[in-house]
């Protein structure tokens, strides 16, 4: 295999694992050319082997896969990239860093790694046009995300129950979701085609900004003032490198609370929650 086609396996096979099932998916889902400065044609090519990207693309493809750049995913596509441009993996040698103190913690432990993969298998990615409605109004956005939490039919009174929206926002918000192949609706019950799907966040190109800023404004204004069920904090002196390393375990760690989640599980016994971490550079001020 030329190195050309293996860099495109690669990225095909880190798509896949993003959760976009094909080429044209992804594509189409992270806004087309306008995202990735290039064809559908062109970017087919690069996953066929038969072209390689120019390293600025490179760098809007990651970032539309929703691929950290300090991730390892990025990092095997970065130098099967050199690679395919060098022929050989000298330069790459020359390249890889030393890996920071630490990297092997045990949260790579086997049964730990293993669920974590269970859990990137039933990953899905929305469309930027399913992201938009989503993200129309606080109502929509609550709603879809209780929907994918709960198993079954869902009525409106009890989504009113559940929300305290009136009954006639959540009509328009379920024939919204419904409009974007979100939700099923019979009457006046309802239920998300994506039960039990974890739903990748959204990508950050420049056709999501303005959405990702409503997604984000509408839970603030969701979760204001809401319980505190748990939480915990910490202040100590790192290097930027062992940060990076850190932050990969803090992200994989949340990704996992997925494991515990049972969208079947009793109504009246349950409840849905919202788990959010933030790491704050605590000094030196900015």
């Amino acid at each position: 295999m030329t190195t050309a086609k293996t860099f495109g396996g690669a990225l095909a096979r880190i798509r896949l694992e993003q959760g976009y099932s094909s080429a044209h998916q992804f594509f189409k889902s992270v806004g087309g050319s306008k995202t990735l400065g290039l064809s559908f044609m062109s970017y087919w090519d690069m996953e066929r082997g038969k072209k390689l990207p120019k390293s600025w693309r490179l760098k809007a493809v990651l970032s539309a896969l929703g691929v950290e750049q300090r991730s390892p995913k990025a990092k095997e596509l970065v130098r099967a990239y050199f690679r395919a441009l060098s022929g050989s993996d000298e330069l790459v040698g020359i390249l890889a860093a030393p890996a920071a103190a630490g990297a092997d913690l045990p949260s790579r432990e086997l049964a730990e790694a293993a669920a974590y993969q269970a859990q990137a298998r039933r990953t899905v990615n929305l469309t930027v046009a399913q992201w938009k409605v989503s993200a129309r109004d606080l109502a929509t956005q609550i709603i879809n995300y209780f929907l994918i939490d709960t198993a079954g039919w869902v009525t409106v009174r009890e989504l009113a129950e559940a929300t305290r929206f009136k009954p006639e926002a959540i009509k328009r918000a379920l024939k919204a979701l419904a409009a974007a192949k979100l939700v099923d609706t019979s009457g006046d019950k309802a239920r998300s085609r994506l039960v039990g799907k974890a739903v990748n966040a959204i990508p950050n190109t420049p056709e999501t900004t303005a959405i990702k800023a409503a997604v984000n404004a509408n839970l603030e204004t969701w979760l204001e003032g809401a319980k505190v069920v748990g939480g915990t904090s910490i202040n100590l002196r790192m290097t930027k490198a062992n940060m990076q390393v850190y932050r990969q375990h803090l992200e994989k760690a949340v990704k996992l609370a997925s494991v515990y989640s049972d969208c079947e599980a009793d109504r009246q016994e349950s409840a849905v929650y919202s788990i959010d971490t933030k790491i704050f550079r605590f000094a030196p001020k900015d």
